[in-house]
C-alpha cells in the first residue's frame, strides 16, 4: 500500500476522494442496484439526481478532517467501481462501510481495498477499527474475516419493522 496526495494505491486499485463528475459513474455501477443496495443502510437510488446530491455533500464533508471517505477506482483503467468510509466514530473508534460494483464481486477487490483503508486508519492512530454486517450478508461477512477482523458480538436491530440480525467485528492494531 502507497499513500500519494490523499490517494492510497494497492496493487490494482487507487482510492481517491470523490469528485462531482463520478455521479453518473456511480449510479450506474451500484447505487442503482438494488442487488448492491440490499445490505446497505441507504435505499437504491432512483436516478442520478440523488447521486448527485449525495455526492455533492460528500465533497462538502471533506473539509471536515474526520471524513474519511474514499471512491475506489481500478488503478489501471480509472474506473470507479465502489466506496469506502468510516460511515461513523464510536467512542472514537471508525467503523467501515463500505460497497462494490456486482460486476467486481469475487475477485478481491472489497478485500484489497478494506486492508489498505485498515492500514491507512491504523497509519492514523487508531489502535481499534470495527465495521459490521448483516448475518445474511455473507460475502461481505467472508471480507471482513480476511481482511483480520474478529467477530464480537451478534446484535439485533429493528429496520423498518423487520429485525435485522448484525454480527459485529473489530481488529486491533497489534503494533
Amino acid at each position: 500500500m502507497r499513500i500519494c496526495e490523499d490517494n492510497i494505491n494497492t496493487n490494482r486499485l487507487t482510492l481517491r476522494r470523490f469528485m462531482l463528475n463520478d455521479a453518473q459513474a456511480m449510479f450506474d455501477n451500484w447505487a442503482s442496484d438494488p442487488e448492491v443496495t440490499k445490505y446497505l443502510t441507504w435505499d437504491t437510488h432512483p436516478n442520478v439526481e440523488v447521486t448527485k446530491q449525495i455526492i455533492k455533500e460528500w465533497v462538502k464533508q471533506y473539509d471536515d478532517p474526520a471524513t474519511v471517505r474514499f471512491a475506489i477506482t481500478l488503478k489501471d483503467t480509472g474506473e470507479l467501481i465502489g466506496g469506502i468510509d468510516v460511515v461513523k466514530y464510536v467512542d472514537c473508534v471508525p467503523e467501515i462501510g463500505y460497497c462494490l460494483s456486482k460486476k467486481y464481486w469475487n475477485k478481491g477487490y472489497m478485500s484489497e481495498a478494506c486492508k489498505a483503508l485498515v492500514d491507512y486508519l491504523f497509519s492514523l492512530g487508531h489502535k481499534k477499527i470495527m465495521i459490521r454486517a448483516e448475518t445474511r450478508n455473507i460475502a461481505s461477512n467472508r471480507v471482513i474475516l480476511k481482511c483480520g477482523f474478529s467477530f464480537v458480538k451478534n446484535v439485533k436491530k429493528l429496520v423498518d419493522n423487520r429485525e435485522l440480525d448484525i454480527n459485529c467485528y473489530e481488529v486491533n492494531n497489534t503494533l
